[in-house]
């Protein structure tokens, strides 16, 4: 088991630093998508309206478009603001119309008219969903399910930046379907780790009684947890969610980040050269008496850094190590300030 968990640890680093936290750009904000039953001709005046006030929903970061100031007035220039179109093909030979508009154009009114929208800068939403068939267990929920079509779809139309988790073996182990199931908000923050977004949308479907039914967990950049039981056909559930959560994160300013480590104390080792002293040391941490988990969170060039969770003493912690010969105090560790600076330092000699 600790071998597997070392792979993927190892593999893990290098992924972290493939993954940026924070905000990303959004693409075609100044753009959008409908429906068309013919192809090849001029846009009618309402589809380019149409369009337009789809750009405008991303652009000014609310849903009600129709209330912001001057709504009227960049409407009624929809003809002269539009850049280009084509038509692209769909499934089942259904054919969708592209209508692309001028930037700085919008932009300018936007401004003149006061509207502050969230820019092309956007937090990232990672969205855990599991869902429960008739006579089967919980499972995550495939790509061309329903309930996960119309949450990209809604997303898309708010310019929210949507990532999915990669469900490898690191997150299943870490969050198991079951355990989302259970919208159990601990192992959600643990397995978003890796990921590092500005919030998390965990949530499930299921049907019952020919009926869909949902419950979703959002963590924002308010820090706090709320719980969302939409109503309504699956698809109207769905967009009901996302424009919840749109509203907070586009319609107001930025914050900081979550914090997604674990409370614990900080361990921090030195001369971990090989995966041997790496499963030794972790056993021994997660063999101790009072210690109920051990979080790794860096491995670089031989220093380790874990997150301790105890239900015993910082010092009662120092003492069993002490007794170890393998671990060699350093810093606060040997001065036996550990309790003052929640900080435990040692080089690892085995």
């Amino acid at each position: 088991m600790f071998i597997k968990y070392l792979r993927l640890f190892l593999a893990s680093v290098a992924l972290l630093w493939a993954i940026s936290a924070g905000a990303v750009a959004v693409p075609g904000l100044y753009s959008a998508e409908l429906n068309v039953a013919q192809a090849g001709v001029q846009p009618l005046p309402e589809q380019v309206e149409a369009g337009l006030e789809r750009v405008l929903v991303k652009l000014a970061g609310v849903n009600d478009v129709a209330s912001l100031p001057t709504y009227g007035e960049i409407m009624g220039q929809a003809q002269a603001l539009l850049r280009e179109y084509r038509y692209l093909g769909g499934a089942g030979g259904s054919s969708r119309l592209s209508l692309g508009y001028d930037q700085s154009q919008l932009d300018a009114l936007l401004q003149a008219a006061n509207i502050r929208g969230p820019g092309q800068q956007r937090p990232v939403l990672l969205l855990w969903l599991v869902h429960k068939q008739a006579g089967a267990g919980e499972d995550y929920i495939p790509a061309d399910h329903a309930a996960l079509q119309a949450l990209l779809a809604q997303a898309q139309r708010r310019g929210l930046p949507l990532q999915q988790p990669l469900l490898d073996l690191q997150d299943l182990q870490q969050l198991a379907p079951q355990a989302l199931w259970q919208l159990a908000q601990d192992p959600v923050l643990q397995a978003s780790r890796r990921y590092q977004p500005e919030a998390v949308l965990a949530g499930r479907v299921w049907v019952e009684g020919g009926l869909w039914f949902s419950e979703f967990e959002f963590m924002g950049m308010q820090q706090r947890w709320q719980r969302f039981t939409p109503a309504g056909e699956l698809a109207e559930q769905m967009t009901e969610v996302i424009d919840q959560v749109a509203d907070q994160m586009l319609g107001r300013p930025r914050a900081a980040p979550v914090d997604y480590r674990p409370a614990g104390l900080v361990l921090q080792v030195e001369g971990v050269a090989t995966q041997v002293d790496y499963l030794a040391l972790v056993e021994r941490l997660r063999q101790a008496e009072g210690v109920t988990a051990v979080f790794p969170e860096r491995l670089s060039q031989g220093h380790l850094q874990l997150r301790v969770q105890l239900q015993t003493s910082v010092e009662q912690l120092r003492e069993t190590l002490r007794l170890d010969h393998r671990f060699v105090p350093l810093g606060d560790s040997a001065a036996g300030q550990a309790v003052e600076t929640g900080l435990l330092q040692y080089r690892w000699q085995n």
